[in-house]
């Protein structure tokens, strides 16, 4: 863990020093944790750099989750398919602030996509042995701590938490947005927060290379989430995230972009590495943008640290103007 903080660190320190100003309008896709455990916590994101006007996006995400463990004292089970579906408006309020506003529609299922992933993982010769324990496509939201046992049903949809805030850009390309989420009613028990969140983040945007060719994005945040429901007494209230990204044009309307992105851990002392450790994403895909047009992403996340809380596979559909 701690190697991959310095890593990341590195980068951001490196590109800070060797940039200039950047262009804007090509900003990385915006990141937001889909795991149900996380969102049952953390508030905290990515924002990409906000240029002058109105700004809005929309963003799908869709990912595959499968989590098995159990111990004496402890079981976890986190089998299933999962939908974010954000969008985000913001607008200037001048030369420097902004607003900015985001809702979003959530699901869980049984899902479609474990027999093309068991293909997927022996191509890449990783093996998740959890999927030989559980059958294909059921749903299962499980946690056992101790003598006390929660048990979480899917939801074909329900509207996630409302984000609300603003923010300031200092400069050409030094940015710092500030938010709160806003609890809704139709979140089921096992995805919601229950409370409002603080949470705070300041992000780089620098152009850099042969004819301004790479865009290189550091963002860091804070949040603070009350605790909550009943996991209260394993959940902690603060949190950090740190990406480092990079987007490339390679010709064209076509652009390649790669991010990493680590988020402190939502829980404590449960037991159940799944939940008591750091989520470590790997976020990269496709870029197109034609004329004046709107960016279209296509990509997908993959965790990169086992026995953590990031999602196994994630596949990204997103627009933004």
């Amino acid at each position: 863990m701690k190697r991959a903080r310095l890593v990341m660190a590195g980068l951001g320190l490196s590109a800070i020093a060797a940039t200039p100003a950047p262009v804007a309008g090509q900003s990385l896709p915006p990141y937001a944790p889909i795991n149900p455990v996380l969102q049952m916590r953390t508030g905290l994101a990515t924002i990409p750099y906000l240029g002058p006007g109105w700004q809005v996006s929309f963003s799908s995400d869709y990912g595959n989750l499968i989590e098995y463990g159990a111990g004496q004292d402890v079981g976890y089970l986190l089998d299933a398919e999962v939908l974010a579906a954000r969008i985000m408006v913001s607008r200037s309020l001048g030369p420097a602030a902004f607003l900015l506003a985001e809702t979003s529609l959530n699901g869980s299922y049984d899902g479609f996509l474990d027999g093309f992933l068991e293909w997927y993982h022996k191509i890449t010769g990783l093996n998740v042995a959890a999927r030989d324990l559980r059958p294909r496509d059921e749903f299962g939201y499980e946690i056992r701590i101790g003598e006390r046992q929660f048990a979480y049903q899917k939801s074909s949809g329900f509207i996630g938490d409302v984000r609300l805030g603003g923010g300031v850009r200092y400069g050409p390309g030094l940015q710092s947005a500030a938010w709160l989420t806003l609890p809704t009613g139709s979140t089921p028990a096992g995805y919601r927060k229950g409370v409002v969140s603080a949470n705070v983040t300041t992000m780089l945007h620098r152009d850099f290379g042969p004819e301004q060719r790479f865009t290189y994005e550091g963002t860091v945040g804070l949040g603070f989430t009350p605790r909550h429901g009943e996991l209260r007494e394993w959940q902690r209230n603060t949190f950090f995230l740190v990406a480092q990204g990079v987007r490339a044009r390679f010709g064209g309307p076509f652009h390649g972009y790669a991010n990493l992105i680590y988020g402190s851990p939502s829980y404590r002392n449960t037991g159940i590495p799944e939940l008591d450790r750091a989520e470590i994403t790997g976020d990269f895909g496709a870029l197109f943008r034609f004329g004046r047009g709107p960016s279209w992403v296509i990509g997908m996340t993959q965790d990169l640290a086992p026995k953590g809380p990031a999602i196994d596979v994630a596949f990204r559909l997103g627009v933004y103007w």
